[in-house]
């Protein structure tokens, strides 16, 4: 017996329709779980007027940060902060302060990365006067108490005044260290930085 065409067809044509009903729903299945594409530059939030402290264990504030706005990139895992102040406070020796018009955090938010215009201030103390640090970046650790840059860096306090390329300042141990090109101008009588 010869199949004729008349039944060959409408076969054929169920078996197709059958096949491209599967790859439709394969084709839906597969792209149900992903999220619509976004924008790598698009934040997952975004901040205003940030203040946050770390306490150690007594309750006492070791650091705080503020900022004018933070926004953090998850693609990326970066945090900007707009006009960042951070603030160091030890119970034996004045604060430290550092601010600068932006800056950067790591995602593990153990380092903070500042640009444009960077200020260390170190608050005067009996027989100390108020020392001044300006660089255009910095890295701070501020854990570790430390920060550092290769860049230039002028250094005041008390009508001296110290320059150089590349600087570590700890200010566990009060040492600062300049790399390179030292040149510097002492005020007889006063505190030299």
């Amino acid at each position: 017996m010869r199949p004729r065409a008349g039944t060959i067809f409408p076969v054929a044509l169920v078996a197709l329709l059958a096949a491209l009903t599967f790859w439709l729903e394969r084709l839906v299945e597969g792209t149900e779980g992903l999220s619509p594409s976004r924008d790598p530059g698009t934040p997952d939030f975004v901040i205003d007027d940030l203040k946050a402290t770390k306490m150690d264990p007594e309750g006492r504030a070791e650091y705080s940060l503020t900022a004018a706005k933070m926004v953090h990139f998850p693609d990326s895992d970066v945090t900007e902060v707009d006009e960042p102040r951070l603030i160091q406070w030890r119970t034996d020796a004045p604060p430290v302060r550092v601010s600068s018009e932006r800056g950067t955090i790591s995602g593990n938010g153990k380092e903070l990365y500042l640009r444009g215009d960077v200020v260390i201030l170190r608050e005067s103390a009996p027989g100390r006067g108020e020392m001044r640090v300006a660089t255009s970046y910095l890295q701070v650790i501020p854990d570790a108490e430390v920060a550092r840059t290769p860049e230039h860096v002028v250094i005041t306090q008390d009508g001296s005044r110290l320059e150089g390329v590349g600087m570590e300042f700890n200010n566990k141990t009060r040492e600062l260290e300049l790399r390179s090109l030292v040149s510097g101008t002492f005020k007889p009588g006063g505190n030299t930085p």
